[in-house]
C-alpha cells in the first residue's frame, strides 16, 4: 500500500505572499521612491542610503532561511534575545528550585504549570498519574504500547494494521474529540537497554546471597553488557477540562471529580486502542510517569530507576519502581546557543520535520529512523484533530482562495509552478476524504537526538538529518526554541502545536 503526504502549504494573504512580507515589500517601494527624490534633489548620500533600505526591506520581506519567512524568525529571535535578556535561559530546580520540591514538581519552561492530579484506578489500587496543567485547563495521561513487526508481515496483515490506525484515528478525532479529547501524540524513545534481565533475575530469585556460586553468578551478569536499544512507546492524550466542566460539576467540582471524569475516557480509549490489535501495558503511574521524565532529563539516571524494583529490600521493602513524582524535574538546565539544550547529564537538539515525503511511500517510510539509529533519541507524532465545520470552512477558504490567486495570475500572466498544482491537488483530496467522513488533523513530526557530549550530539544529529533525508522528509534544527523544543518533542506530554486561530486548520 501506498500513500502521499499533501506538501506544505506555501500560499499566502496575496499570490503566496504573507501580510508581513506584503508590508516589507511595500516599505521598500516606498524607501526607493524616497531614495529617487532625494536623487533628483541633489541629497547623493541620503539617496544612497534610502536605496540599501530599499534593497534591504525587499530582501527581508522576499527571503525565506531554513523553511521559514524572515517574518517568521523575527518572534522567535526576539523571544530568544528578550529570554536570555532577563535570565530566563537557565534553570535551576532540585534544591535550587523556589519549592524545594517539597510539595510541587518543578519543571523547566512550558512545562512549570504541570501538577500532579491523584487518580485511583476503578480497581482502587492502581494509581494513574495524571497532569494538570494549571494554566492551560488541561489534564494529560500516557498509555503504554508495545509495536508489532510491521515488516516482516505479509501485504494483506499491514493492509489491516493500517485500516486498523485509520479507524483509531477516526474515533479519537470524532467520538473522544467531542468528549473533550484536544489532542495526542505517539512518543517513541530508543534508551540503552541498562536493565540487565540476567541480573535482575538473580536478585529477585537468590535465596542465599553469601555462596561462592551466588557470587560467580553476579560477577558474570553483571559483566553482561547489554547489546541492543530498548524501545518505549507511548500514546499521551490530552483533555480540556473546559469541555468537562459539565460532567465535571456534577460529580462534584472538585479535583477527585476532575481525576474521575477524566479516567472514564481514558478506559475508552484503551479500550478503542486494544481493539485495533495494539498491546497496552496500561496507563502510566505516576511513579513510571515521572522516572520517564527524569531520565529524559538525566539519562544518566537510566540504569538507576531500571533497577530500582530490584535492589536489596530494606527494613520497608524494596525500592518501589519508578521515580517520586515530585522529583521528575532536573536540577539543572540551560539554552547552550541557538541549537542545542543542556540538562544534567547530557545535550539535546530537537529537530522539526518540516516536510514529510512528496513521492509516494510505503507505510515503512518511517521504519529506518527507528532501525538503524543507534543513537539515544525520541520521535513524537503530536496531533490535533480539527472539528468537522472548521475543517469544511477552512477547506472552502482554501479552495476560494486558490482560485482567486489562479485569476490573478492568467490577469498578471503569471506562470504557475508544479508546487503550486501539487498543493491545489492535495487540497482537492482533502476535501474528498473530509466529505468520506474522514477527520483532519494538525500534526507535527519532531526528533529529539540526547547524547553526552557536544561532539557526540553533533555526530548523531547529522546521522538522523541524513536518514530523514534519504526517506524523503526535510528536518530543521528549531534554533532559538531548543528548551521548547525538548519538553514538545522528548516529553511524552503532547505538546508542540501552534495554537489555531480563526478558521485555520
Amino acid at each position: 500500500m501506498k500513500f502521499q503526504f499533501p506538501p506544505r502549504s506555501t500560499r499566502g494573504a496575496v499570490l503566496g505572499f504573507a501580510w508581513s512580507q506584503i508590508a516589507l515589500v511595500m516599505a521598500g517601494v516606498i524607501a526607493a521612491v524616497v531614495a529617487l527624490n532625494l536623487l533628483v534633489a541633489g541629497h547623493r548620500g541620503a539617496a544612497l542610503g534610502a536605496l540599501a533600505g530599499c534593497l534591504l526591506l525587499v530582501t527581508l520581506g522576499l527571503l525565506r532561511f531554513k523553511g521559514r519567512r524572515v517574518t517568521e524568525w523575527a518572534p522567535v529571535v526576539a523571544g530568544a534575545l528578550l529570554q536570555r535578556r532577563a535570565g530566563q535561559s537557565e534553570y535551576r530546580g532540585g534544591p535550587y528550585a523556589p519549592s524545594s520540591v517539597e510539595q510541587w514538581m518543578d519543571l523547566p519552561g512550558p512545562a512549570a504549570a504541570y501538577v500532579w492530579l491523584e487518580a485511583t484506578a476503578s480497581d482502587g489500587t492502581k494509581q494513574i498519574g495524571l497532569l494538570r496543567h494549571r494554566r492551560e485547563k488541561t489534564v494529560t495521561a500516557a498509555l503504554t504500547c508495545y509495536g508489532t513487526n510491521l515488516i516482516l508481515a505479509d501485504r494483506d496483515v499491514q493492509s489491516q494494521r493500517l485500516t486498523d490506525w485509520a479507524q483509531l484515528l477516526n474515533i479519537l478525532g470524532s467520538e473522544y474529540a467531542d468528549a473533550g479529547l484536544i489532542r495526542w501524540s505517539v512518543t517513541s524513545r530508543a534508551v540503552p537497554d541498562t536493565g540487565n534481565a540476567a541480573q535482575r533475575y538473580l536478585v529477585n530469585r537468590a535465596v542465599d546471597t553469601s555462596s561462592d556460586a551466588y557470587r560467580s553468578l553476579a560477577q558474570l551478569t553483571a559483566a553482561a553488557a547489554p547489546a541492543a536499544q530498548r524501545h518505549e512507546i507511548y500514546l499521551s492524550v490530552v483533555f480540556d477540562v473546559a469541555r468537562l466542566s459539565g460532567e465535571i460539576a456534577q460529580a462534584g467540582g472538585t479535583d477527585t471529580a476532575i481525576a474521575a471524569v477524566v479516567l472514564d475516557r481514558l478506559t475508552g480509549i484503551e479500550s478503542a486502542v486494544m481493539e485495533v490489535g495494539i498491546t497496552t501495558g496500561g496507563w502510566l503511574s505516576p511513579r513510571a510517569y515521572a522516572a520517564i521524565i527524569r531520565t529524559q532529563f538525566d539519562p544518566d539516571d537510566q540504569e538507576v530507576v531500571d533497577l530500582r524494583a530490584s535492589t536489596t529490600p530494606t527494613e520497608n521493602g524494596p525500592t518501589a519502581a519508578g521515580v517520586e513524582p515530585r522529583l521528575a524535574g532536573p536540577v539543572a538546565a540551560r539554552t547552550v546557543g541557538w541549537n542545542t539544550y543542556r540538562h544534567d547529564s547530557a545535550f539535546s537538539r530537537t529537530l522539526w520535520v518540516a516536510q514529510m515525503p512528496r513521492q509516494l511511500v510505503a507505510a515503512t517510510w518511517l521504519s529506518p529512523l527507528y532501525m538503524r539509529t543507534t543513537c539515544r533519541r525520541t520521535v513524537s507524532l503530536v496531533a490535533q484533530p480539527v472539528p468537522a465545520a472548521v475543517a469544511q470552512l477552512a477547506t472552502r477558504r482554501e479552495k476560494v482562495s486558490r482560485a482567486g490567486d489562479e485569476v490573478t495570475k492568467r490577469k498578471l500572466r503569471l506562470v504557475r509552478t508544479a508546487r503550486e498544482d501539487d498543493e491545489a491537488r492535495a487540497v482537492e483530496q482533502i476535501d474528498r476524504e473530509q466529505a468520506a467522513g474522514h477527520v483532519r488533523y494538525r500534526y507535527a513530526l519532531l526528533v529529539t537526538v540526547t547524547a553526552p557530549t557536544m561532539p557526540d550530539l553533533d555526530r548523531d544529529v547529522r546521522s538522523v538529518k541524513r536518514i530523514l533525508s534519504r526517506a524523503g522528509c526535510e528536518a530543521i534544527v528549531l534554533a532559538g526554541e531548543q528548551d521548547q523544543a525538548f519538553v514538545a518533542g522528548a516529553l511524552p506530554l503532547a505538546r508542540g502545536l501552534k495554537p489555531a486561530r480563526g478558521w485555520s486548520a
